[in-house]
């Protein structure tokens, strides 16, 4: 179905195209059974290696895998609700899946009871902490008058009070010292009596005493009662306004989580941002049950996505590669897609992305790691066509329109070489060979072999039968006996069987379909087929391969052709 030619991969993937053939010689010996088995039935005398006559053909090689289709453009619709504790908040009422809805639709109605309980209880904590915060400004402001009334009242009225004192114990001084001054004359002429005279001396002193306390009591009184007060004043100040900070953050935060429970109740109210159509976020476990339920009743965690709305111009499928794979596939290779809901229509595809870490396995799951692969659709999309849809995907990994070909059974490995068998008169010997390219079925040749050339099919049971270079060798003259090569017997027969059904059944059914199998090998298949029906169960396929054992003791002699 590729619509152009692709090159086959640089030298350094040959690596990865060795190991391939050697696993697909390895589990080849059922499929040379049978092959003998159909050569058997139609040889007129004698019994000889069924032979594969070299040609040219299309060459495919393709990785099939299952994945599931989903939107490239989700719009996801998540739970916004902050859940108290770990029960979550539950969903009331949900937009029917597969609603088509408009922009500002409701979609999902949650529990939000709780939440207005919350609601009630805030609004009375917010009030009381506004209340705080009034009262404790006002301590403030009274703090700040209170500095303002000294320096400008009460400080300018005692000092006015100590200056007038000073001023009156001046007067009372300057009075008593004249009225000394008088008396001392009056003693002279003998008109007062010493006690008197005493008296008024007295009185003087007393006057200059009242001064000097007068006048302490101004110096007291600026230097230091004044910045007592300010600095008593300014304390209560700074006191009151850290009291306003503390108020005035408790009353912010009680607003800001009344706010936040206000908006938390107009989320459980969830509607559409745009136009779509409704896909329940569920989710299934790895035995098939469903690990997330999205439906009414149920719970629901914060973030938790519960609606997707799809774009259905843009479509993908994304499926797990095994990691024997996934090496082969990049970014950029065609692709064409069969959804099983369609099984009718093909669909073109690029692979977009490879992941670069396998998924994560459950504790029980298996230990094969898998790596999600996104494959584009290209094509236009189908009526009917949505996420959760099962897919099947071709990768194809690489085309050639003429590659020169043999079946992975006429090739076998030896001290890192492959080779054929190929059959001169009686004679076997062994060519050794170069691929470029290999899938499960044919292996295309670069070097070794000629178109129409005739190489044994079950090679594997002949590599005991012919002559092999030892390593850096060169190839030795003569073959070993056939008794050399009767002398082994296949281990564990059956379980290569077992094995090579499992690589050809391609889409897992159980069944061996006739397009499952290389084209040369078709009709002779046909012999297998014991009830007619069609196709190859793996009860025919091990009865077969039980009955019919490669052939021993081919006549004439073996030689090693490089």
């Amino acid at each position: 179905m590729s619509r152009s030619i692709s090159k086959f991969p640089p030298r350094r993937g040959v690596a990865v195209y060795k190991l391939l053939i050697a696993l697909a010689i390895f589990f080849s010996l059922p499929v040379m059974g049978y092959y003998a088995w159909s050569m058997f039935a139609r040889a007129k005398s004698g019994v000889g290696p069924m032979m594969y006559r070299v040609e040219r053909g299309e060459f495919v090689h393709e990785i099939t895998d299952r994945g599931n289709v989903e939107s490239a453009d989700n719009v996801e619709i998540r739970c916004e609700v902050k859940a108290k504790g770990a029960a979550g908040t539950t969903i009331l009422e949900i937009v029917p899946e597969g609603t088509m809805v408009k922009p500002g639709d409701v979609l999902v109605r949650l529990d939000s009871s709780a939440l207005e309980n919350e609601d009630t209880a805030q609004s009375i904590a917010f009030n009381n902490s506004k209340a705080a915060l009034i009262q404790a400004q006002k301590v403030l402001d009274t703090a700040i008058i209170a500095k303002e009334e000294y320096i400008e009242g009460v400080y300018l009225q005692e000092e006015k009070t100590i200056q007038n004192d000073i001023f009156v114990a001046q007067e009372n001084l300057s009075r008593a010292v004249e009225y000394l001054k008088y008396s001392e004359r009056l003693a002279a002429k003998g008109y007062i009596t010493d006690q008197q005279l005493e008296a008024d001396r007295f009185a003087v002193e007393q006057a200059r005493k009242a001064k000097e306390i007068a006048d302490t009591r101004l110096i007291v009184l600026s230097r230091f009662t004044k910045k007592k007060m300010i600095v008593q004043l300014e304390s209560d100040i700074k006191t009151a306004e850290a009291n306003v900070n503390a108020k005035k953050a408790a009353y912010d935060l009680d607003m800001e989580q009344l706010d936040l429970i206000k908006s938390q109740i107009e989320k459980c109210v969830i509607r559409s941002p745009e136009a779509g159509q409704v896909v329940y976020a569920n989710i299934t476990g790895w035995r098939g049950n469903k690990e997330v339920i999205i439906e009414p009743g149920e719970q629901v965690r914060e973030r938790q996505v519960l609606i997707r709305l799809p774009d259905p111009s843009r479509m993908q499928v994304v499926a797990k590669i095994n990691e024997s794979k996934v090496t082969l596939v990049k970014a950029g290779m065609p692709a064409t897609i069969r959804l099983d809901a369609f099984p009718d229509v093909e669909l073109r595809g690029t692979v977009e992305k490879v992941d670069e870490f396998p998924v994560p396995t459950s504790f029980f799951g298996s230990s094969v790691k898998e790596y999600e692969t996104i494959v584009r659709i290209d094509d236009e999309s189908p009526p009917g066509l949505r996420p959760g849809l099962t897919a099947e995907v071709r990768i194809r990994v690489e085309h050639a329109s003429d590659a020169l070909m043999v079946p992975v059974q006429a090739v076998f490995e030896q001290g890192g070489n492959y080779y054929c068998v190929a059959r001169k008169s009686d004679n076997y010997y062994a060519k050794k060979i170069a691929f470029a390219a290999s899938n499960d079925k044919m292996v295309v040749v670069e070097d070794g072999l000629s178109e129409s050339e005739e190489v044994v099919l079950n090679a594997r049971a002949f590599r005991d039968k012919v002559d092999l270079p030892e390593p850096d060798a060169g190839p030795p003259a003569e073959a070993r006996p056939d008794s050399a090569a009767e002398r082994e017997e296949p281990r564990d027969r059956t379980a290569g069987a077992e094995r090579m059904f499992k690589q050809l059944d391609g889409d897992g059914d159980g069944k061996l379909q006739f397009d499952e199998l290389p084209e040369g090998l078709r009709e002779a298949m046909k012999a297998a087929d014991a009830d007619g029906d069609g196709a190859i169960d793996k009860s025919e396929w091990l009865a077969a391969a039980e009955q019919l054992r490669p052939a021993r003791g081919a006549p004439g002699k073996k030689r090693y052709e490089q």
